[in-house]
């Protein structure tokens, strides 16, 4: 009898066992899962525990903060051209980003220039999960930092001693630690069908013999981002990026270098148009530049602008949004250097039309069904981002912040870029009731008035990001966007029209060029229209945002001929219109 109830429990145990065989494989893959990002965050913590326990130079204190921010990304590339792939890579790597502060919230080693300046340590780490050659790298990356940041915290005390600084703020704000965990995730992509797509957009531009260069280009890239800090935040998050650039050039005759790119973006594949539509966006940039290569060159104008679409949302990002972002206050080595935008001291006032209230909105994935570029949860530094209403009405109310207190804030507001505050996907609301044919109409009355027979419609203008694509051997890299601390020159128009007052005929032309301006420009907007569109642009190398905007007129603006170097035409046609004459 006990042998029988013995074996009925050894049959109970092993049932048991099989019923559990499923969660324990289960269990297993969970752990093979977050299996990397362990490895990465337990090499962290653990160096980080070490370093503020025990790293300290005799006479100097040990670090008050560190962090450590990792990317883990895998990225696909590919470049095709007239149907042909060019480049097929696909790079996987690791970077680390430490963050180490000496001294206190108060007074520390940051906002100091001198002659030992703080230097920008990001570096890679080993791809394979290999702990010890993780610490080791932490180990290095964090020993450079701290003997940098002493060097420097010591030349800013005695700079501080020599000199009378006013109104001394922090150095660092306090902020509350977040703990926020993704589930790890893995690229997707099958690159044979989109080397296939790519090479077909590329070969679109063989049917415009006038376009000297082009390229379709796919940017694939997924990060897993894990961000520890001394103040308990333990972040742990996916982002995935899906882009395509289409770019092209031509010449005209007088050797004006012609070039625009269409960006297509979101944030999985299948935010991707149909690829019918992005077909089509490669055909209206060819159009537009062929079109553009044959226009009459302006002439010398003073006189009302408009600004449509994706021209308004490229005015409004260099004149407006570059300014919204608050800066450290810094001292520089000899003298005092206090380093705030045109705009800080403006904050309470009114800076645009009453009709135009600006949020900047870092959690926005998407618009009428459109996915939005630029979203982010987390910023550089860990704080976690917030919508932020800064203009109200017309009038300043904020400006986007990190965790260096200034005069105007004393926290973060979740913004930063690691250097400073920055703007992410930013909202120009209209109030305004006016239509596209008003705009129209208030256009034609202001060129009446100043006597002009025609005015200016901008509606687009050369991306940043545009710069360096496309350039022949011979060709000069200009015309683009750049910021002093007085006057903006805007980046050149790419499709700019004269619309005729009498007639309503409108012109294209080209080779312009923006006079100079300043912040004040934009109380010289006469109106606004009332639909806000979305437009994507260039912000950074190799990076971009949206910027949702109205088309609005601006009273006057100087925009005259680009006497600008042109570069030498190819000496001999294309080989397309040889080909295409030989068949004749």
């Amino acid at each position: 009898m006990r042998k029988a109830k013995l074996s009925m429990s050894k049959k109970s145990v092993w049932l048991f066992l099989c019923l559990l065989l499923p969660f324990i494989n289960s269990a297993q893959a969970i752990a093979v899962a977050v299996d990397d990002d362990d490895v990465v965050v337990k090499a962290m913590k653990d160096e980080m525990e070490r370093s503020l326990t025990r790293l300290k130079l005799d006479g100097h204190a040990p670090p008050y903060f560190l962090s450590y921010d990792t990317s883990e990304s895998d990225r696909v590339d590919m470049i095709a051209s007239l149907g042909a792939m060019v480049t097929r890579n696909r790079n996987h790597w690791r970077s680390i980003d430490p963050t180490l502060r000496v001294g206190s919230y108060v007074f520390d080693n940051s906002k100091f220039i001198g002659d030992a300046s703080n230097s920008w340590s990001q570096s890679t780490l080993p791809i394979d999960n290999n702990y010890e050659a993780m610490r080791r790298k932490l180990w290095l990356s964090t020993d450079t930092d701290y003997k940098k940041a002493v060097e420097v915290l010591e030349e800013k005390r005695a700079h501080l001693k020599r000199n009378n600084i006013d109104d001394k703020l922090d150095d660092f704000s306090k902020e509350e630690p977040e703990i926020s965990l993704e589930s790890r995730r893995r690229l997707k992509i099958d690159e044979q069908i989109w080397s296939e797509r790519i090479k077909k957009l590329s070969s679109i531009f063989r049917e415009y013999p006038a376009i000297q260069l082009s390229t379709a280009n796919l940017k694939v890239n997924l990060c897993n981002r894990n961000f520890v800090s001394s103040e308990g935040t333990r972040i742990g998050e996916v982002t995935e990026d899906w882009v395509i650039v289409l770019a092209a050039s031509t010449q005209s005759k007088d050797g004006e270098r012609i070039k625009d790119i269409e960006v297509i973006a979101g944030h999985k594949e299948s935010d991707l148009p149909s690829m019918e539509s992005m077909e089509q966006k490669a055909r209206l940039l060819a159009d537009r530049l062929t079109t553009i290569q044959n226009a009459p060159v302006i002439e010398d104008y003073d006189g009302p602008v408009l600004f449509e679409g994706q021209a308004a949302a490229q005015f409004m990002e260099q004149v407006l949004c570059e300014n919204l972002a608050s800066q450290p206050e810094s001292i520089t080595a000899g003298y005092s250097q206090a380093r705030t935008t045109s705009l800080a001291e403006k904050i309470g006032r009114k800076i645009l039309p009453r009709a135009l209230t600006v949020v900047d909105d870092p959690f926005a994935r998407e618009l009428d069904g459109q996915a939005l570029f630029g979203c982010y949860t987390f910023d550089s530094q860990g704080v976690r981002s917030r919508r932020v209403i800064l203009i109200a009405k017309g009038v300043l109310k904020s400006l986007c912040t990190d965790r260096t207190p200034t005069k105007y804030s004393q926290h973060s507001n979740g913004h930063s870029n690691g250097f400073s505050g920055s703007s992410s996907i930013v909202f120009i609301q209209s109030d305004s009731k006016k239509t596209d044919a008003d705009l129209l109409e208030r256009g034609k009355e202001l060129a009446l008035e100043a006597e002009l027979p025609y005015f200016l419609i901008v509606k687009r203008m050369l991306d940043p990001n545009a710069k360096t694509m496309l350039v022949l051997p011979d060709a000069t890299v200009s015309d683009l966007l750049s910021i002093s601390e007085s006057s903006i020159n805007l980046a050149k128009p790419v499709c700019l029209v004269k619309h005729w007052v009498d007639t309503g005929k409108e012109e294209i032309v080209r080779s312009a060029r923006f006079e100079p301006v300043n912040i004040r420009i934009l109380k010289d907007i006469e109106m606004v229209g009332g639909d806000s569109k979305p437009s994507l642009m260039g912000r950074g190398a190799d990076s971009y945002t949206h910027l949702i905007c109205p088309s609005f007129l601006v009273k006057s603006m100087e925009v005259d001929k680009d006497n600008g170097q042109r570069d030498k035409v190819p000496i001999l046609e294309s080989p397309a219109i040889s080909s295409t004459e030989s068949k004749q």
